[in-house]
């Protein structure tokens, strides 16, 4: 018990210096008070292990996150590898295990690269299962637990016909990581049509639920996508009112989902009964939908989001990017009022171009860049400034554009 209250460093030091204690300082006791302490100094914590990870599991990671915090303080390495695209959106995940994907819309297919393939593969391409005159117009990711350096997550496309009134089509793929060469493998599961015209930018993906946000009237559709098809629709409906115009949603856990508006946040219930199995051309019907709470951020930006992170219990968490600091939304399980805390204020003024992730926020004004790492103990070396070349490209389009699609997962 004496190894558990030392730091992880003393630990490892007594492993290569006392032959009597090399023994107990693989105790799986040990590491998992150090990996809890690592996980106690982030404001939002790590990932929990279950009573079934072994000494070394939590060792590595304990090690992982405690080079992330030594590297922190130190100068920025110079990238190890560029990769220029031309295309008209970009996202990049950041997913579990540090391997980095970047997604780009490419007509009729989405390109997905895995940066870090171990085999020169870099590259895999997503096409439509149906139609030759569609177009891949926007997507969403729902990452999902996964062991490094295995990559295991959905991604939902939004297909549109090439026509004077395009009908938007869903379609749900699995990527998985082959078992050898760890290769990225695309999966389709399902498609179905929506018959919606126009394009929806507004959705997310979250275990069996896909939500969107539509237009005429203003309305989100929760789907059952693993039991939905073009004819049947398992879905429910939140109407909205006219004045409510939704730039962004999250689905949460407990049937319910978030919406954001420029400088409004609301909560709205989802009836489980209301799961039930329509026509799929069946106009929108439903009562107007008033939200469980309504929290006002003065100048929040709600496409500047960070990843939604959920704990055992089910309460989410995520930074928004207000207007004089970035904050920390905390949505509690038990449909209790939303908790706002100010984590990162302003000094000179709101910042040009943002990218907020699940423990960093990175933001630029002029030709600076600041890091800032969002974890609670650390001293002055928690934050890093650099300085921009500019370059001939517009470079703030580049972080607002798809600047919620950065993620990281710890």
């Amino acid at each position: 018990m004496i190894l558990a209250d030392l730091d992880w460093k003393d630990v490892l030091n007594v492993r290569v210096t006392c032959k009597l204690l090399c023994t107990a300082s693989r105790s799986r006791s040990v590491w998992r008070a150090q990996y809890q302490r690592v996980s106690d100094s982030y404001d939002t914590p790590l990932n929990a292990k279950d009573r079934t990870a072994t000494y070394a599991e939590l060792e590595r990671d304990t090690l992982h996150w405690a080079r992330l915090q030594h590297s922190w303080g130190s100068r920025p390495k110079p990238p190890t590898q560029r990769l220029l695209c031309e295309c008209s959106a970009v996202q990049i995940h950041l997913v579990h295990g540090g391997r980095w994907l970047l997604a780009s819309t490419d007509y009729p297919c989405l390109e997905l690269y895995d940066l870090d393939s171990l085999n020169g593969r870099r590259r895999i391409l997503i096409r439509s299962q149906d139609k030759h005159d569609e177009q891949v117009r926007t997507f969403v990711v729902d990452e999902v637990r996964m062991t490094p350096p295995n990559v295991d997550m959905f991604i939902a496309l939004n297909h549109c016909e090439i026509t004077d009134e395009p009908l938007m089509r869903i379609s749900i793929w699995r990527i998985t990581s082959g078992p050898d060469d760890h290769t990225l493998l695309a999966h389709h599961i399902t498609s179905f049509n929506t018959y919606t015209t126009g394009v929806c930018v507004d959705m997310d993906l979250r275990g069996d639920y896909f939500a969107t946000n539509g237009r005429s009237p203003n309305h989100i559709d929760i789907y059952d996508w693993r039991r939905s098809s073009s004819l049947v629709h398992h879905k429910a409906t939140i109407a909205l009112g006219q004045k409510n115009a939704v730039k962004s949603i999250r689905i949460l856990s407990g049937q319910r989902i978030l919406t954001f508006e420029w400088g409004v946040v609301r909560i709205y219930a989802v009836d489980a009964s209301k799961f039930r199995p329509i026509p799929g051309r069946q106009p929108v019907v439903a009562p107007l939908t008033m939200p469980l709470h309504t929290l006002h951020l003065p100048g929040m930006d709600p496409y500047l989001l960070c990843p939604l992170h959920l704990d055992r219990l089910g309460t989410a968490s995520l930074y928004l990017a207000c207007a004089h600091a970035v904050v920390k939304l905390t949505v509690p399980y038990d449909d209790q009022p939303l908790i706002v805390a100010d984590c990162l204020a302003y000094n000179e003024g709101r910042p040009w171009t943002w990218a907020i992730t699940l423990h960093r926020a990175y933001f630029r004004k002029g030709t600076t860049a600041t890091a800032v790492l969002l974890a609670r103990g650390f001293d002055e070396n928690c934050t890093q400034v650099w300085s921009i070349v500019d370059r001939n490209y517009d470079a703030d389009s580049l972080m607002t554009t798809q600047v919620g699609s950065l993620s990281e997962q710890g």
